[in-house]
């Protein structure tokens, strides 16, 4: 049997409070180049689907990020907004409608616009894999193979039961369960069992069953975003969207179709021989940016006082030199002694450093954060502050 086409949806959402003040409500984390490679996390996505996909990848973004967007993808994608946020399932199910009526077999896959993936050569296979698993009529997700017990991801547990020859044949296995972010003592358990593996909340579906198998959950969500379909490119698409889209329930694709169609045995996973990050705090980044591996975006020099001086450049740089561990993007200058950072710099201000072990500098126009990355977490609490405090111009 032939293969259906494959088209690539990419929800694009959030306002990436945790990575503030990088990250605002009008520029969220995945419009930005947060590593110094020269383009963006949407960018990057797309850049790594497109050889992927048998039609331009859907994008699904915020109406007020319709322009940036629409500018990024550079006619490499097709980008429809949203009138508002609805979470990420009335998302991604639009964008099955629409591809459901282009083309009725189409098998996609949901991809988040604001992840990093570092071998694109294994990230292509696997998502071939989950194609081939999606195409027997399977939600299939990829889950990433945990490197420690996080707390900050939610867990897919395999199944014990046999594998079904078509899942062998895909190198697929089947799910028993999507679990909640856990704590610490029972993501130890997970990790020692060997059951586990992250929910990277990438899923591959054909469209039509996607919307069929919704619509015995959440009726009213298919048949909406079917409406919505079948309206664009008529006199009354901007009516239809607009009556329509507030109707529809808001919620995650996990809770509307993962876990339900889990227990009747319907989720396939396959385990990802990538290395992936959502890159979902300073913390996160740090990791990025200070691996061994890590390339461009730094100019570091040491100096025979034993002080690291760091230049942020565009693009590619020279990578990490004078045996200091300052990472600088942007415009700022650097000196450190005895220092493990990043900073980035939007201004042209000097920045020192003394003594400091794992620290995230912001250097915004507006805005300046010193963060202890062990407590990037509670980034949010300053975010959710600024409301109060009659600040929403800098969120």
């Amino acid at each position: 049997m032939p293969e259906a086409p494959f088209v690539p949806v990419i929800p694009a959402g959030g306002s990436g409070s945790r990575l503030w003040p990088l990250s605002r409500r009008e520029r969220p984390k995945f419009l930005l180049d947060l590593t110094g490679t020269g383009s963006s996390l949407l960018e990057q996505t797309i850049e790594r689907l497109l050889p992927l996909a048998d039609a331009p990848p859907v994008v699904v973004t915020g109406a007020v990020h319709r322009a940036a967007v629409e500018e990024q993808a550079a006619g490499r994608a097709r980008v429809i907004a949203e009138p508002s946020p609805r979470n990420s399932m009335p998302a991604i199910a639009l964008a099955a409608a629409v591809v459901e009526r282009e083309m009725p077999d189409a098998v996609i896959g949901s991809f988040a616009a604001d992840h990093l993936v570092a071998d694109t050569a294994a990230f292509a296979e696997d998502v071939r894999a989950a194609r081939a698993a999606a195409e027997d009529g399977h939600l299939v997700t990829l889950g990433i193979v945990p490197t420690h017990p996080a707390t900050g991801f939610g867990y897919i547990e395999r199944s014990t039961a046999p594998v079904a020859s078509v899942l062998e044949r895909a190198g697929a296995l089947p799910v028993s369960r999507f679990v909640e972010k856990p704590t610490r003592e029972v993501a130890e358990e997970f990790l020692a069992s060997g059951r586990f593996l992250w929910n990277a909340g990438m899923f591959v579906v054909r469209a039509r069953v996607l919307l069929d198998e919704l619509a015995v959950q959440i009726p009213p969500l298919p048949e909406g975003v079917r409406r919505i379909a079948a309206a664009r490119g008529t006199a009354q698409e901007q009516e239809v969207l607009e009556e329509v889209w507030p109707s529809l329930l808001s919620i995650a694709i996990d809770h509307a179709l993962a876990e339900p169609l889990a227990a009747r045995g319907r989720v396939a996973v396959v385990p990802a021989r990538f290395d992936w990050d959502d890159v979902g705090d300073f913390a996160a980044l740090a990791r990025q940016l200070r691996s061994p591996a890590a390339g461009g975006g730094v100019r570091t020099v040491g100096a025979a006082d034993g002080t690291v001086r760091a230049e942020g450049v565009d693009g590619a740089g020279d990578g990490a030199g004078g045996g200091g561990d300052v990472r600088v993007l942007g415009t700022a200058t650097v000196d450190a002694v005895g220092s493990r950072a990043t900073v980035y710099g939007a201004t042209h201000r000097h920045v020192a450093l003394v003594g400091l072990d794992g620290i995230t500098v912001v250097d915004a126009e507006d805005a300046l954060l010193v963060l202890d990355e062990d407590h990037a977490q509670e980034l949010t609490r300053i975010v959710s502050a600024l409301s109060g405090a009659g600040r929403d111009d800098l969120r």
